[in-house]
């Protein structure tokens, strides 16, 4: 259960994150404030006023920066009126200042509630007005300030958050090219100065700066002498205007020092005025106090480096000569500081920015600011033909992550037209199958639910047996089910369905709703303005009713009057819904993509409408399923999600789920997912006292002749009425032993036969070779079954590949393999991208030997330092070598088979459509 009130991480402490209000959002208390033209007219400026408005602007753009959300203020003056007294100019210009436009009605909305002023914000979004822009038009985040500064001229400005981009760009590239004074650094310079007309150091500002050199070779100086060059974007003088020169110095130092080591290098004299001429210290500052101080300051300056030297700071030098007047009197010192150009770049302090993380408002710290800031989609050239992008970074909210759907498969429009049609003239119920099970199992609910439709005729009624669950939050046993409600010129409603509403805690009830919508925006990337209202209905067995009271709730007898708590800019129209249902396909069917370990950076996938259905069963009438898929039909992959939904819709902590595979790779690969991983082998010799659910996957490749398996899990989930589904191939077994199934008590069964991971010409090689191992019969299987597998068996998409059959000399075979791997490195591939399998484990690492000195001749210009690795290193940029059966269960795009060979010749075309079936787009069969 939330708090009601969550108090800042920072400083900021007195503004408050409010959880437990009649809004579904994220709220935030900022206290009294005084608003209205004319009473902040009356006023003089004061500090009250400036903190007024800092509250105002860290509360927004935390609020832009996260998924948009509310700022709530108390009135000071009880007789203000929205309507008559406005806000206040100053206050419009600090919402001004924080998007860096004019257009604040573009993400600002204001609503007076009795004393208080609400300041609705939707959230910040980087690409153009139209939802689906293509390109970026403005930062990634919203930024009061960067912390960044730059020198032009003799001056010192800060880096604008609306160029930041491209200065960060061009630092990046700068050190990439290890370029320090080249092209690169002069373009990360202009970038940030509107297109100002720099020039090269010319003869004039070299013999300035050898002067300023020579100048620091003195030991002493007189008090009042000027010297002999001037202050120009490589030197400058600044006088201590204070006593306290340290603090002085502390204040004043951080973003000269950023400006110089962003630019180009310079010199910073402290103890000169503007015009040259030496004033010396105020005090009897010592000078060892000095130069501790600078030393200080400059380490302490937060530097991101992309250049691999992440250990460096700032590289400066301190010099401190000493000032006397004419009669050989100290008058203190001249500190002078002389910085290097930097590759990276070097920020005075943390930017101004916040996010919403949790309950708590949050200041980025540099170094993750500069990350969100320069965030882009991954390059994926090589991969263009094998996806299309869903969701871009170049056009959506700050948090998302790229989202790419397979080429060939339903994209996330056409998966939304399926999943989610809006009917022309009528509210369309959907998924079907989902509303005819609850209609059957709850009489009154059908009714219930037509009751609150009334004067609603355009859109869709999405039922589930629990949203909070399909968005990854724990189910609510009291809740009979879930019902989003997106309809024309209405509010999104997410009804709620509990059968006793005293079982509904106060405040728990709108987390769903605004968990819902966060997700929404930041996983699904709508950019519009959105809320989603919760409603609870209670359903009893006779009479159906609303049963929670009024004040708790923020709805009262019709829909319509439902949400007024909202701006009626937050009504979704006709053209704001596709839109809307987009971003709720990507939120449901969304899973993390294998290219994210690829890619080096968080990306994700949709699921196929038929994975979709299986997982949207109802686990507590189907507790026990066997899966039958057929190869690159996706089961480890719902696997893993039905692995979440148990976790979720039971409450189950780690030791309460187990996972059981044969091979260790595998088990590696699924043990950081919400349960405990296994082998066979391990679980027929260990006890599990607390698991209630098991997922058994590969199951086909399991041995009854080393214990009974299946009785024992059987055993262990009918004790604790738990979940026990069965994941399996037969096509892929390799072990021609019996696996500890009875083929004919196999139900019930759910079949998955659309094939998605695999390029079209390996489907068909692999379709052929299911259909010879159907027909031969060498091994125990369920072949009538296999033969309906067969009939619905497609690849459900036209994605380019090749499937190449060689005929090698084997002395010849490694120095050929090594030379395909170095042409697919060259075409612009990684190692991670390749895998290569052997029959068994000692061929594989036979093979490993002679293609390993093959490899290092191939690659000795790459600087290589580990190019091959096992199946346990799969998510490593290294090339797999290692057996077809402890790759089962993993894939890669470029597979490799070699010399596929089995004592047990019954199993060998099993063995080698396993060893295919890992390939995403190449395959290199070596017979």
């Amino acid at each position: 259960m939330y708090p009601s009130r969550i108090r800042m991480a920072n400083q900021e402490e007195h503004l408050l994150i409010n959880l437990n209000t009649n809004y579904a959002d994220v709220v935030i208390d900022i206290g009294k404030m005084l608003v209205g033209e004319s009473y902040r007219k009356k006023m003089n400026e004061n500090q009250n006023q400036k903190r007024q408005r800092r509250d105002l602007s860290i509360a927004v753009c935390a609020l832009l920066n996260s998924q948009g959300g509310i700022v709530r203020m108390e009135s000071e003056d009880r007789n203000y009126c929205f309507r008559e007294h406005g806000i206040g100019l100053d206050i419009e210009n600090s919402l001004r200042d924080c998007i860096g436009s004019n257009e604040i009605g573009e993400y600002f909305t204001w609503m007076q509630e009795g004393s208080n002023l609400l300041l609705f914000v939707k959230t910040w979004s980087c690409g153009g007005l139209e939802q689906g822009s293509t390109e970026a038009t403005k930062p990634r985040l919203c930024s009061l300030s960067t912390g960044l500064f730059y020198r032009s001229s003799n001056s010192v400005f800060p880096v604008k958050s609306r160029v930041a981009p491209e200065f960060l760009r061009g630092k990046k590239s700068s050190a990439k090219c290890d370029n320090v004074g080249g092209l690169s650094a002069k373009k990360a310079r202009l970038s940030v100065s509107d297109g100002a007309d720099e020039t090269p150091l010319n003869i004039q500002e070299h013999d300035i700066q050898d002067a300023a050199a020579r100048f620091l070779k003195r030991d002493k100086v007189l008090v009042g002498e000027v010297l002999g060059f001037t202050k120009t974007t490589h030197i400058e003088f600044q006088q201590y205007s204070t006593e306290n020169v340290l603090e002085y110095i502390s204040k004043n130092l951080p973003k000269y020092v950023s400006a110089f080591a962003n630019t180009e290098g310079g010199y910073l004299f402290f103890g000169v005025d503007d015009n040259g001429k030496v004033t010396g210290t105020h005090s009897n500052v010592e000078k060892e106090a000095l130069e501790q101080t600078v030393a200080k300051t400059i380490l302490s300056l937060p530097v991101y480096h992309s250049c691999g030297s992440g250990a460096l700071g700032v590289q400066f030098q301190t010099r401190t000569l000493d000032v006397y007047d004419q009669a050989g009197c100290s008058q203190g010192y001249i500190c002078a500081v002389h910085v290097e150009q930097s590759c990276c770049p070097v920020f005075c302090g943390d930017p101004e920015s916040w996010m919403v993380m949790g309950g708590t408002i949050e200041r980025l710290r540099a170094g993750k600011w500069m990350e969100l800031m320069t965030a882009s989609d991954p390059v994926v050239s090589a991969l263009a033909d094998e996806f299309k992008t869903e969701l871009s970074l170049a056009n959506g909210p700050p948090l998302i992550k790229p989202v790419y759907s397979r080429a060939g498969l339903q994209c996330a429009a056409e998966l939304q037209e399926h999943l989610y049609p809006v009917g022309s003239n009528e509210i369309k119920w959907k998924p079907e199958t989902i509303c005819t099970d609850l209609f059957s199992e709850y009489p009154g609910l059908e009714d219930l639910m037509r009751k609150q439709l009334c004067g609603v005729t355009q859109g869709v009624l999405i039922f589930s047996r629990s949203w909070a669950v399909d968005i990854g939050l724990q189910k609510n046993q009291d809740v009979v089910c879930d019902a989003l409600l997106v309809a024309d010129s209405e509010y999104p409603v997410l009804f709620t369905v509990v059968r006793d509403t005293s079982c509904v805690t106060s405040g728990t009830w709108r987390e769903t709703a605004r968990a819902l919508k966060q997700k929404l925006v930041n996983d699904g990337g709508y950019t519009s303005r959105v809320c989603v209202i919760p409603q609870i209905l209670q359903l009893n067995g006779t009479e159906d009713q609303r049963a929670v009271e009024e004040n708790d709730v923020p709805w009262q007898e019709t829909l319509h009057d439902s949400t007024s708590l909202y701006p009626k800019s937050y009504i979704l129209t006709s053209r704001d819904i596709p839109a809307f249902l987009r971003a709720l396909v990507i939120v449901a069917l969304g899973f993390k993509s294998y290219l994210s370990d690829h890619l080096g950076c968080e990306i994700f996938n949709l699921l196929t409408l038929k994975q979709y259905e299986l997982l949207s069963k109802n686990l507590h009438k189907v507790r026990k399923l066997f899966v039958l898929g057929l190869p690159g039909t996706g089961k480890t992959i719902v696997a893993l999600k039905i692995i979440e939904k148990i976790k979720n819709t039971f409450h189950c902590s780690v030791d309460e789920i187990l996972y059981i595979c044969e091979n260790q790779p595998l088990r590696d690969f699924v043990r950081d997912n919400d349960c405990q991983a296994v082998t066979r082998a391990a679980f027929l010799k260990k006890n599990f006292p607390h698991v209630k659910h098991i997922v058994v996957d590969e199951a086909q490749n399991f041995r009854r002749d080393e214990g009974d398996w299946y009785q024992r899990a059987r055993s262990i989930v009918e004790r604790s009425g738990g979940i026990f589904w069965v994941f399996l191939d037969f096509f892929q077994t390799t072990y021609p032993y019996d696996c500890g199934l009875d083929f004919s008590k196999m139900d019930p069964q759910e079949w998955l036969t659309k094939m998605v991971r695999n390029a079209e010409e390996i489907c068909c090689f692999m379709l052929n070779l299911m259909r010879k191992i159907h027909q031969t019969r060498n091994i125990g299987m369920p072949y009538e079954v296999l033969g309906e597998l067969l009939k619905q068996a497609e690849c459900a998409h036209s994605l380019p590949g090749s499937f190449r059959e060689h005929n090698i000399r084997p002395d010849e075979l490694a120095k050929h393999v090594a030379e395909l791997c170095k042409s697919y490195l060259d075409e612009g591939y990684s190692l991670r991208d390749i895998a290569i399998l052997c029959s068994t484990q000692h061929e594989a690492e036979q093979f490993r030997e002679k293609l390993q000195h093959e490899l290092e001749r191939q690659l000795r210009k790459r600087r290589v330092r580990r190019a091959l690795g096992l199946a346990e290193d799969v998510s490593k940029n290294v090339i797999v070598i290692d057996s077809i059966r402890r790759f089962s269960g993993l894939e890669r795009r470029i597979v490799f088979v070699i010399d596929p060979f089995t004592v047990q010749g019954q199993i060998f075309d099993n063995l080698v459509l396993c060893a295919v079936s890992r390939a995403n787009t190449k395959v290199h069969l070596f017979c």
